[in-house]
């Protein structure tokens, strides 16, 4: 079936592996559950119910984070005179998360420019804003699945065009192909269901944009963990004109993204991040700042090392399916699916993938105690069971991780041709 996408391009509607019809602003099906992003906002609102009772009844140590991010607020004694006002912060800080987050992504003072989001997000929005004029062409190079919903939708919201290809050699082949050259090209190191660009691949699609004279964006919100645990070189050392790095993903930083780049693209990036209110506020600015200097590859190391002895004894459990996911593991929520759908000895749901997720997630939550994106994640989160070991997969345990998913597989094969019964793990 062809229909016409919100800038009036024809595109196929694609299907799930179960035949339902993919949302393509979030790459996912909808279900009679999660039917729309103010049902997921219903379901993660569940999910701190349900960690406040734990909290209530066992204690602060038996809640564990699973999800990769911290997205605390973490100040130093001294920090409070910036804090009573906007005037007394202008007035005292001198603003060295600047010259600390260039440092961190590779870049220099003297070249580059930059300043804290509130969101990755609003990072990717600002950016398509500030340089993309309506029919401008964007092309994003993903390692797999998708890029972040954010790209897209701000892409598609300044009236650009949006094309995407997996991997550096589809878009290689693509433009050596005659196809139309882009003005920008957003390039997603490690993707929202994990995956990860080498960055061999990285350089090759950069220097490729880079010939046909196109802007180039790296999306490297993961960036602590890419070079934490695959020992990559950072975002503007490998010559990104503008990229994002996370303050929240493995990093102790509240919910923010730092964007840096060339200074004659942030100037008019900032200008109308000012205009729309999409700057971080002084409270994160400081708190990032501190993230900033408390960063340390090392507990995302042990994360990973911890991983791996996890990684065999989980793949038994999920018949292969589940893949790295930097310092975590994953599986697809088709895969989740098609697994409980073996365990209950039926051939067809009547949940959607996503909503299996929730399922899991939700279950593994009142199993062990732990949290995932699966449940605490955003609308448009990634539509898979993951297990990032950072901050609290060793303090969990291995026994309790496979146990735990165990369990949630099982949970999904009672209920998933029961609506009624999954409605009540998700939003009940």
């Amino acid at each position: 079936m062809t229909t016409l996408s919100d800038n009036g391009l024809a595109h196929v509607l694609k299907h799930d592996r179960f035949g339902n019809i993919v949302d393509p602003t979030v790459s996912y099906a909808r279900g009679t559950i999660l039917r729309s992003n103010a049902d997921e906002i219903l379901r993660q609102r569940k999910t701190y119910r349900i960690a406040r009772e734990r909290r209530a009844r066992l204690g602060p140590d038996s809640i564990y984070n699973l999800t990769g991010l911290i997205r605390g607020f973490r100040f130093e004694e001294g920090d409070h005179a910036k804090l009573y006002s906007y005037i007394h912060f202008g007035a005292i800080d001198e603003g060295l998360i600047l010259q600390k987050a260039l440092a961190r992504m590779g870049g220099n003072e003297a070249e580059h420019d930059g300043f804290l989001c509130n969101r990755v997000s609003a990072a990717a929005l600002a950016t398509m804003m500030g340089l993309l004029k309506p029919g401008d062409l964007v092309y994003s190079i993903v390692p797999a699945d998708r890029c972040h919903p954010s790209v897209k939708n701000s892409v598609l919201a300044v009236g650009g065009r949006f094309e995407e290809v997996i991997g550096a050699d589809a878009f290689i082949k693509a433009m050596d192909d005659g196809g139309q050259v882009p003005k920008m090209v957003v390039i997603t190191t490690i993707s929202p269901s994990k995956h990860h660009m080498p960055e061999a691949d990285t350089l090759r699609a950069l220097s490729r944009a880079r010939e046909l004279g196109a802007c180039i964006v790296l999306d490297d919100a993961h960036m602590s963990a890419r070079l934490a645990v695959y020992g990559e070189t950072p975002s503007l050392a490998m010559g990104a004109d503008i990229a994002f790095w996370s303050l929240d993903k493995h990093c102790t930083g509240p919910r923010s993204g730092f964007l840096a780049g060339r200074t004659d693209l942030v100037r008019e990036i900032r200008a109308k991040a000012f205009m729309f209110g999409l700057e971080a506020q002084l409270g994160s600015i400081v708190a990032g700042e501190n993230a900033i200097d408390a960063f340390d590859p090392e507990p995302i190391r042990s994360a990973a090392g911890f991983t791996d002895g996890v990684m065999s004894e989980l793949q038994d459990l999920v018949q292969g399916k589940a893949y790295r996911a930097g310092p975590g593991i994953a599986f697809t929520g088709e895969d989740l699916l098609s697994l409980a759908l073996q365990e209950a000895g039926l051939s067809q749901p009547r949940i959607v993938p996503i909503e299996a997720t929730a399922v899991a997630g939700m279950a593994l939550l009142k199993e062990v105690g732990a949290v995932t994106i699966s449940v605490s994640g955003m609308p448009g989160s990634a539509c898979v069971y993951r297990l990032m070991s950072y901050p609290d997969g060793e303090r969990l345990g291995k026994q309790a991780i496979l146990d735990g998913t165990r369990y949630a597989i099982s949970t999904v094969a009672r209920v998933l041709n029961d609506p009624d019964a999954a409605a009540q793990w998700i939003l009940g």
